[in-house]
């Protein structure tokens, strides 16, 4: 954790927290609370509602479960052991996505590891049918995690009861409500008694949360502790204007050549682009894990467990959140079209802006209505670009531009979080004749992105590769790409649902009886590995840029006995070649230098 998001003269002691939870963090290396967490707790320990705005990775999740838990366990040490209301579901935490449950699921366990039986917490926001979840809620559990959805389906079918809440959570509050979560919300708030403690935990205050904090909160302490500014200031952000093949062959000479170094994450906006990248890039051996909606459960926890153990350095990850409703508004748009059109001072450009932009929405409504089709095996809770805690991230690449600015910044709070400094780099699409994608005009959502980027104090620079030395590297790229066919992609995203669904079903056996079993299980494995081509896992060393120094680091084509022979050899050094070795092979044999002699 960075020191300027800590506290350095507050403690978690002076915060009169239970001794059991004080043990707890010692356990996890935690002393000093941060800036959200000395601020947060002590009023929501007094009962006051909260609403608190703070960036990523501040410790907004141990802000709201450490004064949740110490409630819980204050209650019952003013209890008799035998008494009935010791089992009472006493705090609701809701929150957008099943990947995110799983986190503070986890984050509960560990806090209340020295609670004993004190504590019980259950996770229903799995694929869980409800009737097998029925029996864990009838016991009442002291914290329910959930998503909006499931849990009012569980209200309705009258699996459990909230009447005996006190504190109701909501994290990540305006994603909850750009997933379409407001009419379950209303629904929730029915079934709850008349004096509860609400926390609202937000990285953005947009309307959305000002009519949620309306709804829901009473007097509230407001907490804006995120400054733009200072956040833009550990992010440095890059564009490359390129065409739909040059991403290919830009992403094969990064990460081959590890020009960019440590763990990164590759945004697309569609599973099969997830496929054709993780196929392309694994000509050339460069191993990824794909992440997307239609994985299992498990499969998707366990490939983010792993990455922020450094088990695996690159993750593509689909990008789902237009299909869920987390667009720009209207109101969004036309205010960056303004600014935009001030900045340009030029109203033909403007205009010319404006018909893009109307292109490309109906653009991305063939993109829509094209995955409506495919949208039965996905998860509809399922988020990455938000909300999941990513760790060690050294930069995100916007492989595929995002269809949104709000999407966009979502993507790039993967990276600079705690404030650790951070690299983005975005892919944005020439119209290309030769191309015939959806997104062939990318320009009108980067220019809101920038806009929106200039308001908070940052700027996204032009990166321009030095194309005399990758083009070296084009033929390669084709040659791969010629081997990702749709067939080959179809093909691979059946073969990982099935592989993944026998791995989420070991995982789910693993989880609790064989823990380190887990590390034995591989969501990087190479899907068509018979079509690799030898010659491609190795960079020749002709190829090798000459300040690409990492490249040599790395061991990759240091060596004259691996890599591709080039055929395009000087004539001189050929022809002297052929001499040398002639002349040595005649010389060792008899027959023929005596033919010489007779001519």
């Amino acid at each position: 954790m960075d020191e300027k998001l800590l506290d350095s003269k507050a403690t978690f002691l002076s915060l009169d927290l239970d001794d059991r939870l004080l043990r707890a963090l010692g356990n996890m290396g935690l002393v000093h609370p941060t800036l959200v967490q000395a601020k947060a707790i002590p009023l929501a320990l007094a009962g006051k509602d909260i609403l608190a705005r703070a960036k990523t990775g501040s410790g907004k999740t141990a802000a709201y479960c450490l004064p949740v838990l110490h409630k819980i366990l204050q209650a019952k040490d003013e209890l008799s052991v035998n008494s009935e209301e010791r089992k009472r579901t006493r705090s609701l935490i809701l929150v957008p996505t099943r990947e995110l449950a799983e986190q503070v699921s986890k984050y509960i366990a560990d806090l209340s590891k020295f609670c004993g039986k004190d504590i019980t917490a259950v996770n229903i926001a799995t694929n869980a049918a409800l009737h097998i979840q029925a029996p864990l809620l009838a016991e009442s559990p002291d914290v329910v995690v959930s998503t909006p959805a499931k849990i009012l389906k569980h209200l309705v079918a009258k699996s459990t009861s909230l009447e005996t809440l006190e504190t109701l959570v909501i994290d990540e509050a305006d994603l909850v409500l750009s997933f379409g979560y407001e009419e379950d919300i209303r629904g929730i708030l029915a079934h709850l008694p008349k004096i509860y403690q609400s926390m609202l935990m937000s990285a953005t205050l947009n309307k959305g949360v000002e009519s949620l904090k309306k709804l829901i909160l009473t007097k509230p302490a407001i907490l804006r502790l995120e400054d733009d500014k200072e956040e833009s200031s550990s992010l440095v952000q890059y564009v490359v204007r390129c065409t739909e093949e040059d991403k290919f062959l830009l992403a094969y000479v990064i990460l081959k050549l590890k020009l960019i170094a440590g763990k990164c994450i590759l945004f697309v906006n569609d599973i099969d682009r997830s496929y054709r990248l993780k196929l392309f890039l694994e000509q050339f051996s460069i191993r990824a894990c794909v992440l997307n909606s239609e994985l299992p459960l498990n499969s998707r926890y366990h490939i983010v467990e792993e990455f922020n153990r450094g088990v695996y350095d690159y993750i593509i990850a689909t990008d789902e959140s237009d299909k869920m409703g987390e667009g720009d508004t209207k109101e969004d748009e036309e205010e960056e079209e303004e600014e935009a059109v001030e900045e340009t001072e030029a109203a033909e450009e403007a205009k010319g802006e404006e018909d893009a932009e109307e292109e490309n929405t109906k653009k991305s409504k063939k993109l829509k209505s094209k995955t409506k089709k495919r949208k039965r095996g996905q998860d509809k809770e399922y988020g990455v670009s938000r909300g999941i805690d990513f760790k060690g991230v050294a930069a995100v690449i916007n492989f595929d531009f995002p269809l949104s600015a709000r999407a966009y910044t979502h993507r790039v709070g993967r990276t600079a979080r705690g404030g650790r400094r951070g690299m983005s780099l975005s892919f944005v699409t020439k119209e290309d004749a030769k191309q015939k994608t959806v997104q062939a005009n990318e320009e009108p959502v980067f220019e809101r992105v920038a806009v929106q980027q200039r308001k908070q104090g940052s700027e996204i620079l032009p990166y321009k590769f030095d194309m005399a030395q990758v083009d070296g590297f084009r033929y390669r790229a084709n040659d791969a790409m010629r081997s990702v066919t749709k067939t080959s992609i179809r093909e691979a995203r059946i073969k990982e649902i099935k592989q993944e669904i026998l791995n989420s079903e070991k995982l789910k056996a693993h989880f609790e009886d064989k823990p380190r079993d887990l590390q034995f299980l591989r969501h990087d494995k190479e899907l068509h590995p018979q079509q690799i081509q030898p010659h491609m896992r190795h960079i020749p060393q002709y190829l090798v840029p000459k300040i690409a120094g990492v490249a040599h680091a790395d061991g990759v084509a240091t060596t004259p006995e691996v890599g591709f022979v080039p055929f395009n050899k000087d004539a001189k050094r050929r022809k002297g070649g052929r001499r040398g070795g002639n002349k040595k092979s005649k010389s060792g044999d008899p027959l023929k230098n005596l033919g010489k002699k007779r001519r």
